[in-house]
């Protein structure tokens, strides 16, 4: 576990230090961060033991589980959640642990708040539903049990894909889309709170988590936006400290500035696994390689290429049967992983991946959907899901069906709205949940007369799927892209080479060349030197060249541009290359030991009460 001090794309600023105590030792934390995050850069990942004495660590490490619950100051709270500021001590919860009953001032008010709509979740959904419903002047009230608006948004420092009639988010990292979601009056965002029941009559009842206050809010509309849960697939060691879903990962790494591992091993081709590996290598940490059980890739292309360009293997049809712990269990130091057909592993290809200490489970979501379910009964049709609580899908997605929801409520109380917005959006949302098809099999290229002229870019971008940002990145309009279902089609003879759209795509896929001087111009978000010499790679992270880095060009939305001088490239080979990986850096090829060991293991369903799998087949 380390702390992350520089970061190419947050900003990592110096907290006051504070100090609190657990099971007698002094702990250093910073205001504003999580016990978790204290806990865990001071070498302490154990939080809690199941009933057979296991040791146990964070599981979604976004405050929707009971994995990491401790003692704080005597009261039972989610570390993952709760902030160190003015803590003094944190304690495992003994196992005969009853809580001590807290007396209620029965003589003070209870707060009922009366609203239209009530939005439960202030993520990329309900933001985006909040924005219609204030802009039509229809009340509403968010309920968000964290601290800070934004959901999973918040966590997402890659820049988003989006198709627009007029740039708004497309380009935009996730943090900066909440923000601009939650506008600049934050009236009736309610945070620090969790809704504890749906009450009929239409009541929302609430606690804040803070202060212990329970209020109410009656309403006549409700909007579950509660995101979703990692789904962990069960395997042997599945949660011994050091395997950690991507919501952990992802949470520690770009909210917390704390890295759980500095060489890491991740399961699933998707595009989460790509984003987390892609963002764990610009953390500081080593990303081994990414496994995958199915013969294919689930993700975008080009997500999948930005992290082979880092020199990251995929590797296909192959899954994870265990993980191999230290000898105190308080990390791991393994894989076992074997070659896989129908997600079942092909006995007799066992084998070891050694030298990681962090597995990285991006193997999917489950919707959030309980209260859903209980809108539904209480609310009926005046109940709406929007975002990943109805439908797992990108951010884009999500924030397309909040908007949609919130159309439909305008259309049930009879506001007057643009009719036209409702089937832009409606159309919006069926579009980004397409996957990518190929269009084309190789970019577009300026002829040879034109490419030796002047400087050009191609634009790696092969398959059709929602996004367009490059279009407005180019103030020549050079590039189009007419719908949903094309690619980017370029006009060389408008293009200058002025490599604005290469800093601009989302999906890093554009690259600019000057042939005459033998340029590479190539989008790049980590901290690296001029003057450094480095491989020239392929998009399969392939050696094809060597070169030196001129010159860093910054942007001010921290994609900056390194111009690379290509030593052994010119002309169409200079034209395959699409990144670089610094020399001293080069990952050596994936080693396999066999699987001779007799690791101590099991399975377990139910981790807190140690059902073990053998025993639910039974």
């Amino acid at each position: 576990m380390h702390r992350i001090d520089t970061h190419p794309i947050l900003e990592v600023e110096k907290k006051q230090i504070v100090k609190f105590y657990f099971d007698g030792k002094q702990i250093e934390g910073e205001t504003g961060f999580t016990i978790a995050a204290a806990l865990h850069q001071a070498g302490y990942p154990v939080h809690s033991h199941s009933l057979r004495n296991r040791n146990r660590s964070l599981e979604c490490g976004i405050g929707k589980c009971g994995a990491c619950e401790m003692l704080v100051d005597g009261q039972i709270k989610r570390i993952c959640i709760t902030k160190v500021d003015n803590i003094k001590e944190v304690s495992e919860i003994p196992k005969d642990y009853t809580p001590s009953i807290i007396s209620k001032n029965t003589d003070q008010q209870i707060k009922i708040y009366k609203t239209e709509v009530v939005i439960i979740g202030s993520g990329p959904a309900g933001l985006a539903a909040r924005e219609i419903l204030n802009n039509h002047k229809v009340a509403n009230i968010v309920v968000d049990n964290n601290d800070k608006i934004g959901g999973q948004f918040t966590m997402q420092t890659h820049q988003f894909f989006f198709f627009e009639k007029e740039k708004k988010y497309g380009g935009m990292r996730g943090f900066d889309i909440a923000e601009t979601l939650a506008g600049n009056d934050r009236t009736g965002i309610f945070l620090d709170s969790t809704v504890w029941d749906l009450l009929e009559g239409k009541r929302v009842a609430v606690k804040n988590i803070k202060t212990d206050e329970i209020y109410y809010i009656d309403c006549e509309y409700l909007v579950i936006a509660t995101g979703a849960v990692p789904f962990m697939p069960s395997f042997e060691n599945d949660d011994v400290p050091g395997v950690y879903t991507a919501a952990v990962v992802q949470k520690m790494m770009n909210n917390e500035f704390t890295l759980l591992g500095k060489n890491v091993l991740t399961v699933g081709a998707g595009n989460i696994g790509y984003l987390t590996s892609y963002q764990l290598m610009q953390a500081g940490a080593k990303v081994k390689a990414i496994i995958e059980a199915q013969n294919k890739e689930g993700g975008f292309p080009v997500q999948a290429n930005r992290v082979r360009r880092l020199g990251i293997p995929v590797i296909l049809s192959h899954i994870l049967l265990k993980a191999i712990p230290n000898e105190d269990y308080t990390g791991i130091v393994g894989a076992v992983i074997a070659e896989a057909e129908n997600f079942c592993p092909i006995p007799g290809t066992e084998k070891i991946i050694d030298g990681i200490d962090a597995i990285n489970i991006c193997t999917g979501l489950v919707p959030d959907d309980q209260l859903l379910i209980k809108g539904n009964e209480v609310f009926g049709r005046n109940c709406f899901g929007v975002g990943d609580a109805i439908r797992i899908g990108e951010g884009t997605s999500a924030v397309l069906r909040g908007k949609q929801a919130a159309f439909e409520i305008l259309e049930s109380i009879g506001t007057r709205y643009n009719y036209n917005d409702y089937l832009t959006v409606s159309k919006e949302y069926i579009d980004s949940q397409q996957h990518p098809y190929r269009v084309i099999e190789t970019p577009f290229k300026p002829t040879p007369e034109r490419a030796e002229n002047k400087p050009f870019v191609l634009i790696d971008c092969l398959y059709g799927f929602a996004c367009n940002p490059c279009e407005f990145a180019c103030p020549h309009g050079a590039i189009t892209k007419t719908s949903t279902s094309t690619v980017p089609a370029i006009d060389f003879n408008k293009c200058i080479g002025c490599m604005d759209c290469v800093y601009q795509c989302p999906g890093l896929a554009i690259f600019g060349y000057h042939q005459k001087k033998d340029w590479l111009f190539l989008p790049i978000e980590f901290a690296c030197n001029e003057q450094s010499e480095v491989f020239l790679v392929n998009n399969n992270g392939e050696k094809i060249g060597e070169g030196i880095i001129e010159k860093i060009l910054k942007k001010t939305n921290k994609t900056n541009i390194a111009r690379v001088k290509a030593l052994n490239l010119q002309t169409e080979d200079l034209m395959q290359a699409r990144g670089f990986i610094l020399k001293d850096l080069f990952p050596e090829k994936v080693e396999y030991k066999p699987n001779n060991e007799n690791i101590e293991s099991q399975t377990y369903i139910c981790h807190c009460d140690d059902v073990k799998l053998e025993e639910v087949k039974d």
